[in-house]
């Protein structure tokens, strides 16, 4: 499967005649696929089986695999909840988060909804390769109208939630989207949970592969990243904006992540009228 980059919205199609199986893999966005064609079947927890008109729901630092697949077309998108002020507590997220606590990640999209939903998965595709100033905003926009439509369909189903598993996980996710970009540590999501720094960590390391500091770490990156792209802000700016008060360290860990400095992805990303 695509891995999106931090910080940014990403949408794309996606398609493949032979789906071979791979090893489980977690990340650390959001996604919702939306699948158009083939058959797919995957381990989220569960053996999902999945055709043309179903949405999958993958809440971030969710384990999963492909067991394979055939003639697969698929809509993707991915993207940062931090970098657009969302976390699992808000209307169009609570889905990530009933998924979390056990709901079946898989729901059918009603047949009369399916032209106006890919018409929105185009849309933001498209919006994700332009760079104006409004970009930002439309690029939110439609994210929204996106989730409010994968919620609608989740509601619509009827779904019964099952016995909440992991609640933990996600009441540690959901302290650290709202405050990764403050100058928390392990021990205030900890707190916030009622729990032991290492019992914690323990438990995010066990279901979502990331501990809690790499969690707090990838929320403001995503954030950074996004304002790298969108705004002139200093590097001093940035990095203070999102919970780091040593520039040096905010350019260390965006290296570690992007594989460049915070100034050469600016350079890389922005269009020359940006610059």
């Amino acid at each position: 499967m695509h891995h999106v980059q931090a910080g940014t919205v990403e949408a794309l199609f996606w398609s493949e005649e032979v789906v071979q199986p791979h090893q489980a893999v977690s990340h650390t966005e959001h996604v919702v696929s939306y699948q158009v064609a083939g058959t797919l079947r995957m381990d989220q927890g569960q053996i999902l089986e999945t055709g043309p008109g179903m949405i999958t729901i993958l809440p971030s630092g969710a384990p999963h695999r492909s067991l394979g697949g055939r003639n697969v077309g698929l809509w993707l998108v991915g993207f940062c909840a931090v970098c657009h002020e969302l976390n699992e507590t808000h209307p169009l997220m609570n889905m990530f988060r009933r998924v979390r606590l056990g709901a079946l990640p898989v729901v059918p999209l009603p047949p009369e909804r399916h032209p106006y939903f890919v018409g929105l998965l185009e849309a933001l595709k498209k919006e994700t390769e332009q760079h104006t100033p409004e970009t930002p905003v439309v690029i939110r926009s439609l994210l929204m109208l996106v989730l409010a439509e994968v919620s609608r369909a989740m509601r619509g189903h009827d779904q019964e939630m099952l016995q909440p598993r992991g609640s933990l996980t996600a009441d540690a996710l959901a302290f650290i989207q709202a405050h990764c970009l403050t100058p928390i540590s392990l021990k205030d999501v900890a707190a916030a949970v009622n729990r032991t720094p290492a019992h914690v960590t323990a438990v995010l390391k066990k279901n979502t592969g990331f501990s809690a500091g790499q969690w707090i770490t990838a929320g403001r990156l995503g954030e950074a990243a996004m304002r790298l792209a969108h705004t002139d802000d200093s590097l001093e700016i940035i990095a203070e904006s999102v919970g780091w008060a040593d520039v040096t360290h905010f350019i260390r860990q965006f290296r570690k992540a992007h594989g460049q400095t915070p100034a050469a992805w600016r350079a890389r990303t922005r269009t020359p009228s940006q610059i």
